[in-house]
């Protein structure tokens, strides 16, 4: 990004003084070996450029949040406009995180990107941070917290809207009929090595707290519930209609839609999952509150306007990359 911003934060990554800035920049060196998960492969320079800050990771009672947008989006596109305004607002300290080549590449790659987050946050908050992601993700933190274990003790909530936990059934069709795809999208699809390999074994881990946020208008991520985790107490699975039985929303609208608002702030402000009889029934007000009713449209125009972009730019492959050594 280079808003004027994005520019102001990453010049302090949130201003908590010169000695919290230098140890929020010495994220373990990429070529350093490690007992906690894989070597990075990926330059701790390169990595945390990519994530951009705004207020003291340290201030309020209430962990900050990392924000991890979709497939061939941006933090700008998939946040800025919604969850971060609200974020500002409430005066929650916050991070967004920009996967490489807009999330098509290699979702393995991008999941580096993730485990240096966490815990470049955790060291500079000195506390648990929480996690919010819009379909892919609301997933890749999964891959980095299910193959790099010290992240688990370094985060509390974990909130997916429209996740591609566990893929779509019409990706591998898409893909075959367009003779290729993008890297995400090939792993995304049912039955690829990679969710095989994300969703075997434990599908989350005891101390987070999981809520899943689905649509049963979701385009995307076929059918809805394919985006639900195994259940479990640390574990919320619901859809906006839960909340809202009329609630139309598709699969790109979960980043602004108000129900999945409730249910992830719901999440987010106590103490466990999401609780669905605890949220408020706001229903028949199709935004959240921080969105802009007057700029709503332009922004959902830019947002895919990126999507549009980044899809047209993505490599294509014949085939959906092979596995790491570490998850075969």
């Amino acid at each position: 990004m280079t808003s004027a911003r994005s520019t102001i934060v990453r010049a302090g990554i949130v201003a908590v003084g010169a000695g919290l800035a230098a140890g929020l920049l010495a994220a373990p060196p990429a070529t350093a070996a490690t007992s906690t998960g894989p070597r990075l492969t990926v330059p701790t320079s390169t990595m945390n450029h990519a994530l951009s800050c705004t207020g003291n990771l340290r201030s309020g009672k209430q962990a900050p949040v990392l924000f991890l947008h979709g497939t061939t989006s941006t933090s700008k596109a998939n946040w800025s406009w919604n969850w971060v305004r609200a974020m500002d607002a409430a005066k929650r300290p916050h991070c967004e995180l920009d996967s490489p080549n807009g999330a098509t590449g290699d979702i393995q790659v991008s999941a580096e990107y993730v485990v240096n987050a966490i815990r470049v946050m955790n060291r500079a908050a000195g506390r648990r941070i929480s996690i919010v992601g819009h379909s892919q993700g609301g997933m890749v933190g999964r891959w980095a917290l299910k193959y790099w274990p010290d992240t688990r003790a370094m985060v509390d909530d974990y909130v997916g809207l429209a996740s591609s936990n566990h893929g779509s059934s019409s990706g591998v069709a898409l893909c075959v009929l367009q003779r290729g795809c993008s890297a995400a999208n090939w792993q995304q699809s049912t039955g690829s090595h990679f969710l095989t390999a994300l969703n075997s074994g434990p599908e989350t881990w005891p101390g987070i707290s999981y809520t899943v946020v689905a649509t049963r208008y979701d385009e995307i991520v076929a059918p809805p519930t394919a985006g639900f985790l195994r259940a479990g107490p640390n574990v919320t699975n619901t859809t906006v209609q839960d909340i809202c039985p009329l609630e139309i929303v598709e699969h790109f609208g979960m980043a602004y839609d108000n129900a999945a608002w409730l249910v992830g702030i719901d999440a987010l402000t106590h103490a466990g999952p999401a609780t669905v009889s605890r949220v408020p029934r706001r229903c028949g007000i199709p935004t959240m509150p921080s969105v802009n009713l007057a700029t709503f449209a332009v922004d959902v125009a830019s947002a895919l306007a990126v999507t549009v972009q980044n899809t047209s730019s993505a490599k294509t492959l014949p085939a959906e990359p092979a596995l790491r050594s570490y998850a075969r």
